[in-house]
């Protein structure tokens, strides 16, 4: 939740025709905030339990739908519907192949924005959901839309096989050598490293999933080791997206 307060840019000035409050505000992001992160992923039910007790304390928004259903302007300083960034004027390939169509709608446009606004400030992603609701062509298609001179990608497709050492070979073999024990990706690009169905790795004895605890070692502490040598080798700008 403080990462994605943290992405808000400093407030834009009132209009010469409007009075600015900024306690509304602030209070406004910060619920924006709460409801995509903590409470992301409620399933149906409980987010309109959450809308009615958000509803009870706050009367920021507006009355129609639910609170998942607005985002913040910031240059107006009020909550619009996400309805209004569905592109007008949207018409399917008809060269493409059926299984590649994906029509853009008010869940994929807000959960790509958000997904986008934390890949590019350096913040991983995790997209779950029922199997066959569309999360690898979600992700596919917000990596897509990065600026490839900027960033590279790297697609792990996982399955029951997959160790934690064929995550680790082929996360290092996108990358190069900077410094001693310092690796980063090729070109002075960042590189989103997308791992889809991320719970299908079997577990071992313990109960744990090897390729996931190296992942959670590489996102909060931003290394891992040798296998041969034991020495630490720090991953530089490198950012994990996962799909389970």
């Amino acid at each position: 939740m403080c990462r994605l307060l943290g992405l808000a840019p400093e407030p834009a000035p009132a209009l010469p025709d409007q009075q600015s409050d900024i306690e509304g505000f602030a209070k406004m992001r910060f619920l924006f905030a709460m409801i995509w992160s903590v409470c992301a992923t409620l399933e149906d039910e409980p987010r309109r339990k959450l809308d009615n007790w958000v509803r009870e304390h706050e009367g920021i928004f507006p009355l129609k739908d639910t609170v998942y259903d607005y985002y913040v302007d910031e240059r107006l300083q009020v909550f619009k519907p996400w309805e209004e960034k569905l592109p007008d004027n949207w018409r399917y390939n008809p060269s493409a192949g059926f299984h590649t169509i994906l029509v853009p709608t008010m869940e994929f446009l807000r959960v790509q924005i958000i997904a986008l606004d934390m890949l590019k400030a350096g913040y991983g992603v995790l997209i779950g959901g029922p199997t066959g609701t569309g999360k690898t062509f979600l992700i596919q298609g917000t990596l897509v839309s990065l600026d490839s001179s900027k960033y590279s990608t790297q697609v792990i497709n996982m399955s029951a096989q997959t160790t934690a050492a064929n995550v680790q070979d082929i996360i290092e073999s996108r990358l190069e050598k900077r410094t001693k024990g310092n690796y980063a990706p090729a070109g002075g690009k960042k590189m989103i490293a997308f791992m889809d169905d991320i719970n299908m790795p079997v577990r071992d004895y313990y109960g744990s999933q090897p390729p996931l605890e190296l992942v959670r070692l590489w996102h909060d502490y931003g290394y891992w080791f040798d296998r041969a040598k034991q020495w630490r080798k720090n991953v530089k700008v490198t950012v994990p997206a996962v799909s389970r």
